[in-house]
């Protein structure tokens, strides 16, 4: 089942020099008019509000607040964590996080919240609103917040210049994939089949060969020209096309990609949370260039003798001497990797 959208109230009050913070928040995410008017009272709207309200206070002159006027303790006073967080003052005239912006934030389990800003910036009213929302969704229950996202994953592999299918498994076959749908694709003479619905994509029969060197795609005793405008497709979903190399415009490689989607979504997110990076190619992280090496087979050996390098003994202590995992090992991550060539103390 569904039910309809809800949306929390938050009110924004701001001193009249910070307008145009209220215009690049109302240009985000809208203006619900005066909250006392009935028609655009939250209360009276109990199928589309939430019963949480926000209320968000830009006050920048606050940075200038002493910490004794705040009611701080002296630091004779203070509690050891009030003396870590600097809770607290030797001189009377510190002022408040030494004088630079903060946020102090109030919240309940009825979905009351109060946030005061002491800055300007338009990104942290932007910021604010996006965490009252996350809290509003977390505390409402079985809920997605509006800047849910994710995205299907499907895997992609560099084939090279020449590629042979034996991954489709005998109980794919070409002649399935017409008989579940035979108005959609124009069987060929050779074998294949032609996309009625989209030109560009060629049904290809299980098994077959590419090969960037003779631009052909063969199977059998049949061969169709390899073109880098078409995807071709084989029977068990598998994808095959012809992509331009990025460092190098005359070169080129054949790509592959998985008919297996892993489906990643979330249901929360702020901002920095990493949804957009999910959605990007790993080949983005890729920086592509040019090296020369005076000595290849040396530059190749010394490769060799890192990547089968005992790391073992790289401990501090002695007795840690049970990561025998190698460089390449399966059982390590990236993270792992990078932690390996990191020098620390230990």
């Amino acid at each position: 089942g569904h039910d309809s959208e809800k949306r929390l109230e938050v009110r924004f009050m701001v001193p009249g020099g910070l307008t145009a913070n209220l215009d690049f928040v109302e240009n985000v995410f809208g203006n619900a008019g005066d909250p006392f008017l009935p028609e655009n009272d939250s209360s009276l709207h109990p199928d589309t509000w939430t019963g949480h309200s926000g209320f968000v206070i830009l006050a920048p002159h606050l940075k200038k607040m002493r910490k004794v006027d705040l009611g701080l303790p002296h630091y004779d006073q203070a509690t050891e964590r009030q003396r870590r967080d600097g809770q607290c003052w030797k001189s009377e005239d510190e002022l408040y996080n030494d004088g630079k912006s903060f946020k102090v934030c109030a919240r309940d389990a009825r979905g009351v919240i109060v946030t005061v800003i002491s800055d300007n910036y338009f990104g942290y009213c932007k910021k604010e609103i996006k965490s009252q929302i996350s809290y509003s969704a977390n505390l409402f229950g079985n809920a997605e917040e509006e800047h849910a996202g994710g995205a299907l994953i499907y895997p992609a592999y560099n084939l090279g210049q020449h590629f042979i299918d034996t991954y489709t498994r005998d109980n794919y076959t070409i002649e399935d994939v017409l008989a579940r749908d035979p108005k959609r694709f124009d069987r060929q003479p050779e074998g294949h089949a032609l996309d009625r619905k989209w030109p560009h994509i060629v049904l290809i029969p299980g098994h077959a060969t590419y090969s960037l060197r003779d631009m052909t795609i063969s199977w059998g005793d049949s061969s169709i020209p390899l073109r880098a405008d078409k995807t071709y497709i084989g029977p068990d979903g598998y994808r095959v096309h012809v992509a331009r190399f990025e460092a190098d415009g005359a070169q080129w490689s054949l790509i592959g990609t998985t008919p297996h989607v892993t489906a990643y979504h979330k249901p929360a997110t702020v901002s920095g949370g990493g949804k957009s990076e999910v959605s990007k190619a790993i080949t983005d992280a890729f920086v592509f260039g040019n090296a020369y090496s005076p000595d290849i087979e040396a530059d190749l050996d010394a490769v060799a003798e890192i990547l089968q390098a005992d790391f073992s003994h790289r401990f501090a202590d002695p007795t840690h001497k049970t990561d025998t995992r190698s460089i390449l090992s399966d059982q390590r991550s990236l993270g792992s990797v990078i932690k390996l060539f990191t020098p620390s103390r230990d």
